[in-house]
């Protein structure tokens, strides 16, 4: 954290991760105190064709859930590996970062479409996941501590999790699809 406090730490992360991440604590918000009903922003994507609620295509993606160990999983990981590679491989090059998230994005959203029968309507788990996954491609020798119980390659970092996932108990399929959009 920087030396300023939070409000120094906020702003100096990077833009497209902090906006990311700031859209994401924000829903979870609006939606633990019952400000905004889930159901509005989920991917329905009847209700996108037949009713045009065309915002669902961009709310499924900052939907955690509410506040748990997973709400602070996933922000530790949009934290460290989105400002990993917006501040390292794609620093000075914030097109290029936020076309990377954009693809990714539209690539969920197809494999979201074409694959109805994995009921796919949160994408925020598999988002980052591809996040995640592009970082281990970018820094696949970098040393990383998981929870602070084994260490692991950055290559190895995204099976790893995704072997956790399933030892609690989790389906491997969001996160093979995160996989599948990273990998693209």
């Amino acid at each position: 954290m920087a030396s300023g406090g939070p409000g120094e730490w906020y702003n100096s992360l990077p833009v497209i991760t902090r906006f990311f991440a700031t859209a994401c604590v924000a829903t979870t918000i609006a939606m633990e105190f019952r400000m905004i009903d889930p159901f509005y922003l989920v991917l329905d994507w009847g209700m996108v064709f037949t009713k045009f609620q065309i915002w669902r295509l961009v709310t499924c993606f900052f939907i955690i859930g509410g506040f748990s160990w997973n709400f602070l999983m996933r922000i530790i990981l949009i934290h460290n590996y989105g400002v990993a590679l917006e501040k390292g491989v794609f620093q000075f090059k914030t097109a290029e970062f936020l076309y990377l998230w954009l693809f990714g994005a539209c690539t969920l959203l197809a494999v979201s479409l074409a694959l109805p029968g994995f009921q796919l309507i949160v994408l925020n788990g598999p988002f980052v996941f591809m996040l995640l996954y592009i970082w281990s491609k970018h820094y696949p020798t970098q040393s990383v501590s998981i929870m602070g119980l084994f260490q692991v390659q950055g290559f190895y970092l995204p099976w790893a999790f995704l072997m956790i996932n399933m030892v609690l108990g989790g389906s491997p399929w969001q996160d093979l699809f995160g996989i599948f959009a990273g990998h693209l």
